[in-house]
């Protein structure tokens, strides 16, 4: 089961990553939807309606005994969008193996 965190919407510039490269996608609004589950994972469902596209970002972390959580590892995009990274920091979350 999962807990809806937070919804965050901005307008950015889009790129598709490749272990090649990247290649722009130009402007488009989004949304990211970041949810905790009761377990040490999580994931962060981010949906760009003008591409038709929806990236679910798979997260797994390590818990303190204080309940801190660190990120350990991700899945679903080649690099975790800097949105993400500080929708992560400001639930609490230390994302040093994301930068």
């Amino acid at each position: 089961m999962s807990t809806l965190i937070e919804s965050i919407t901005h307008t950015t510039p889009i790129n598709l990553e490749y272990s090649s490269g990247s290649i722009s996608q130009g402007k488009h609004g989004w949304t990211m939807d970041l949810h905790f589950n009761t377990d040490n994972t999580g994931f962060i469902e981010w949906d760009i309606p003008s591409l038709d596209r929806t990236e679910n970002i798979g997260l797994w972390f390590e818990i303190d005994k204080d309940g801190k959580r660190t990120l350990s590892d991700y899945d679903g995009v080649f690099s975790l969008p800097s949105e993400a990274i500080e929708l992560l920091r400001k639930h609490g979350v230390d994302t040093a193996c994301a930068v």
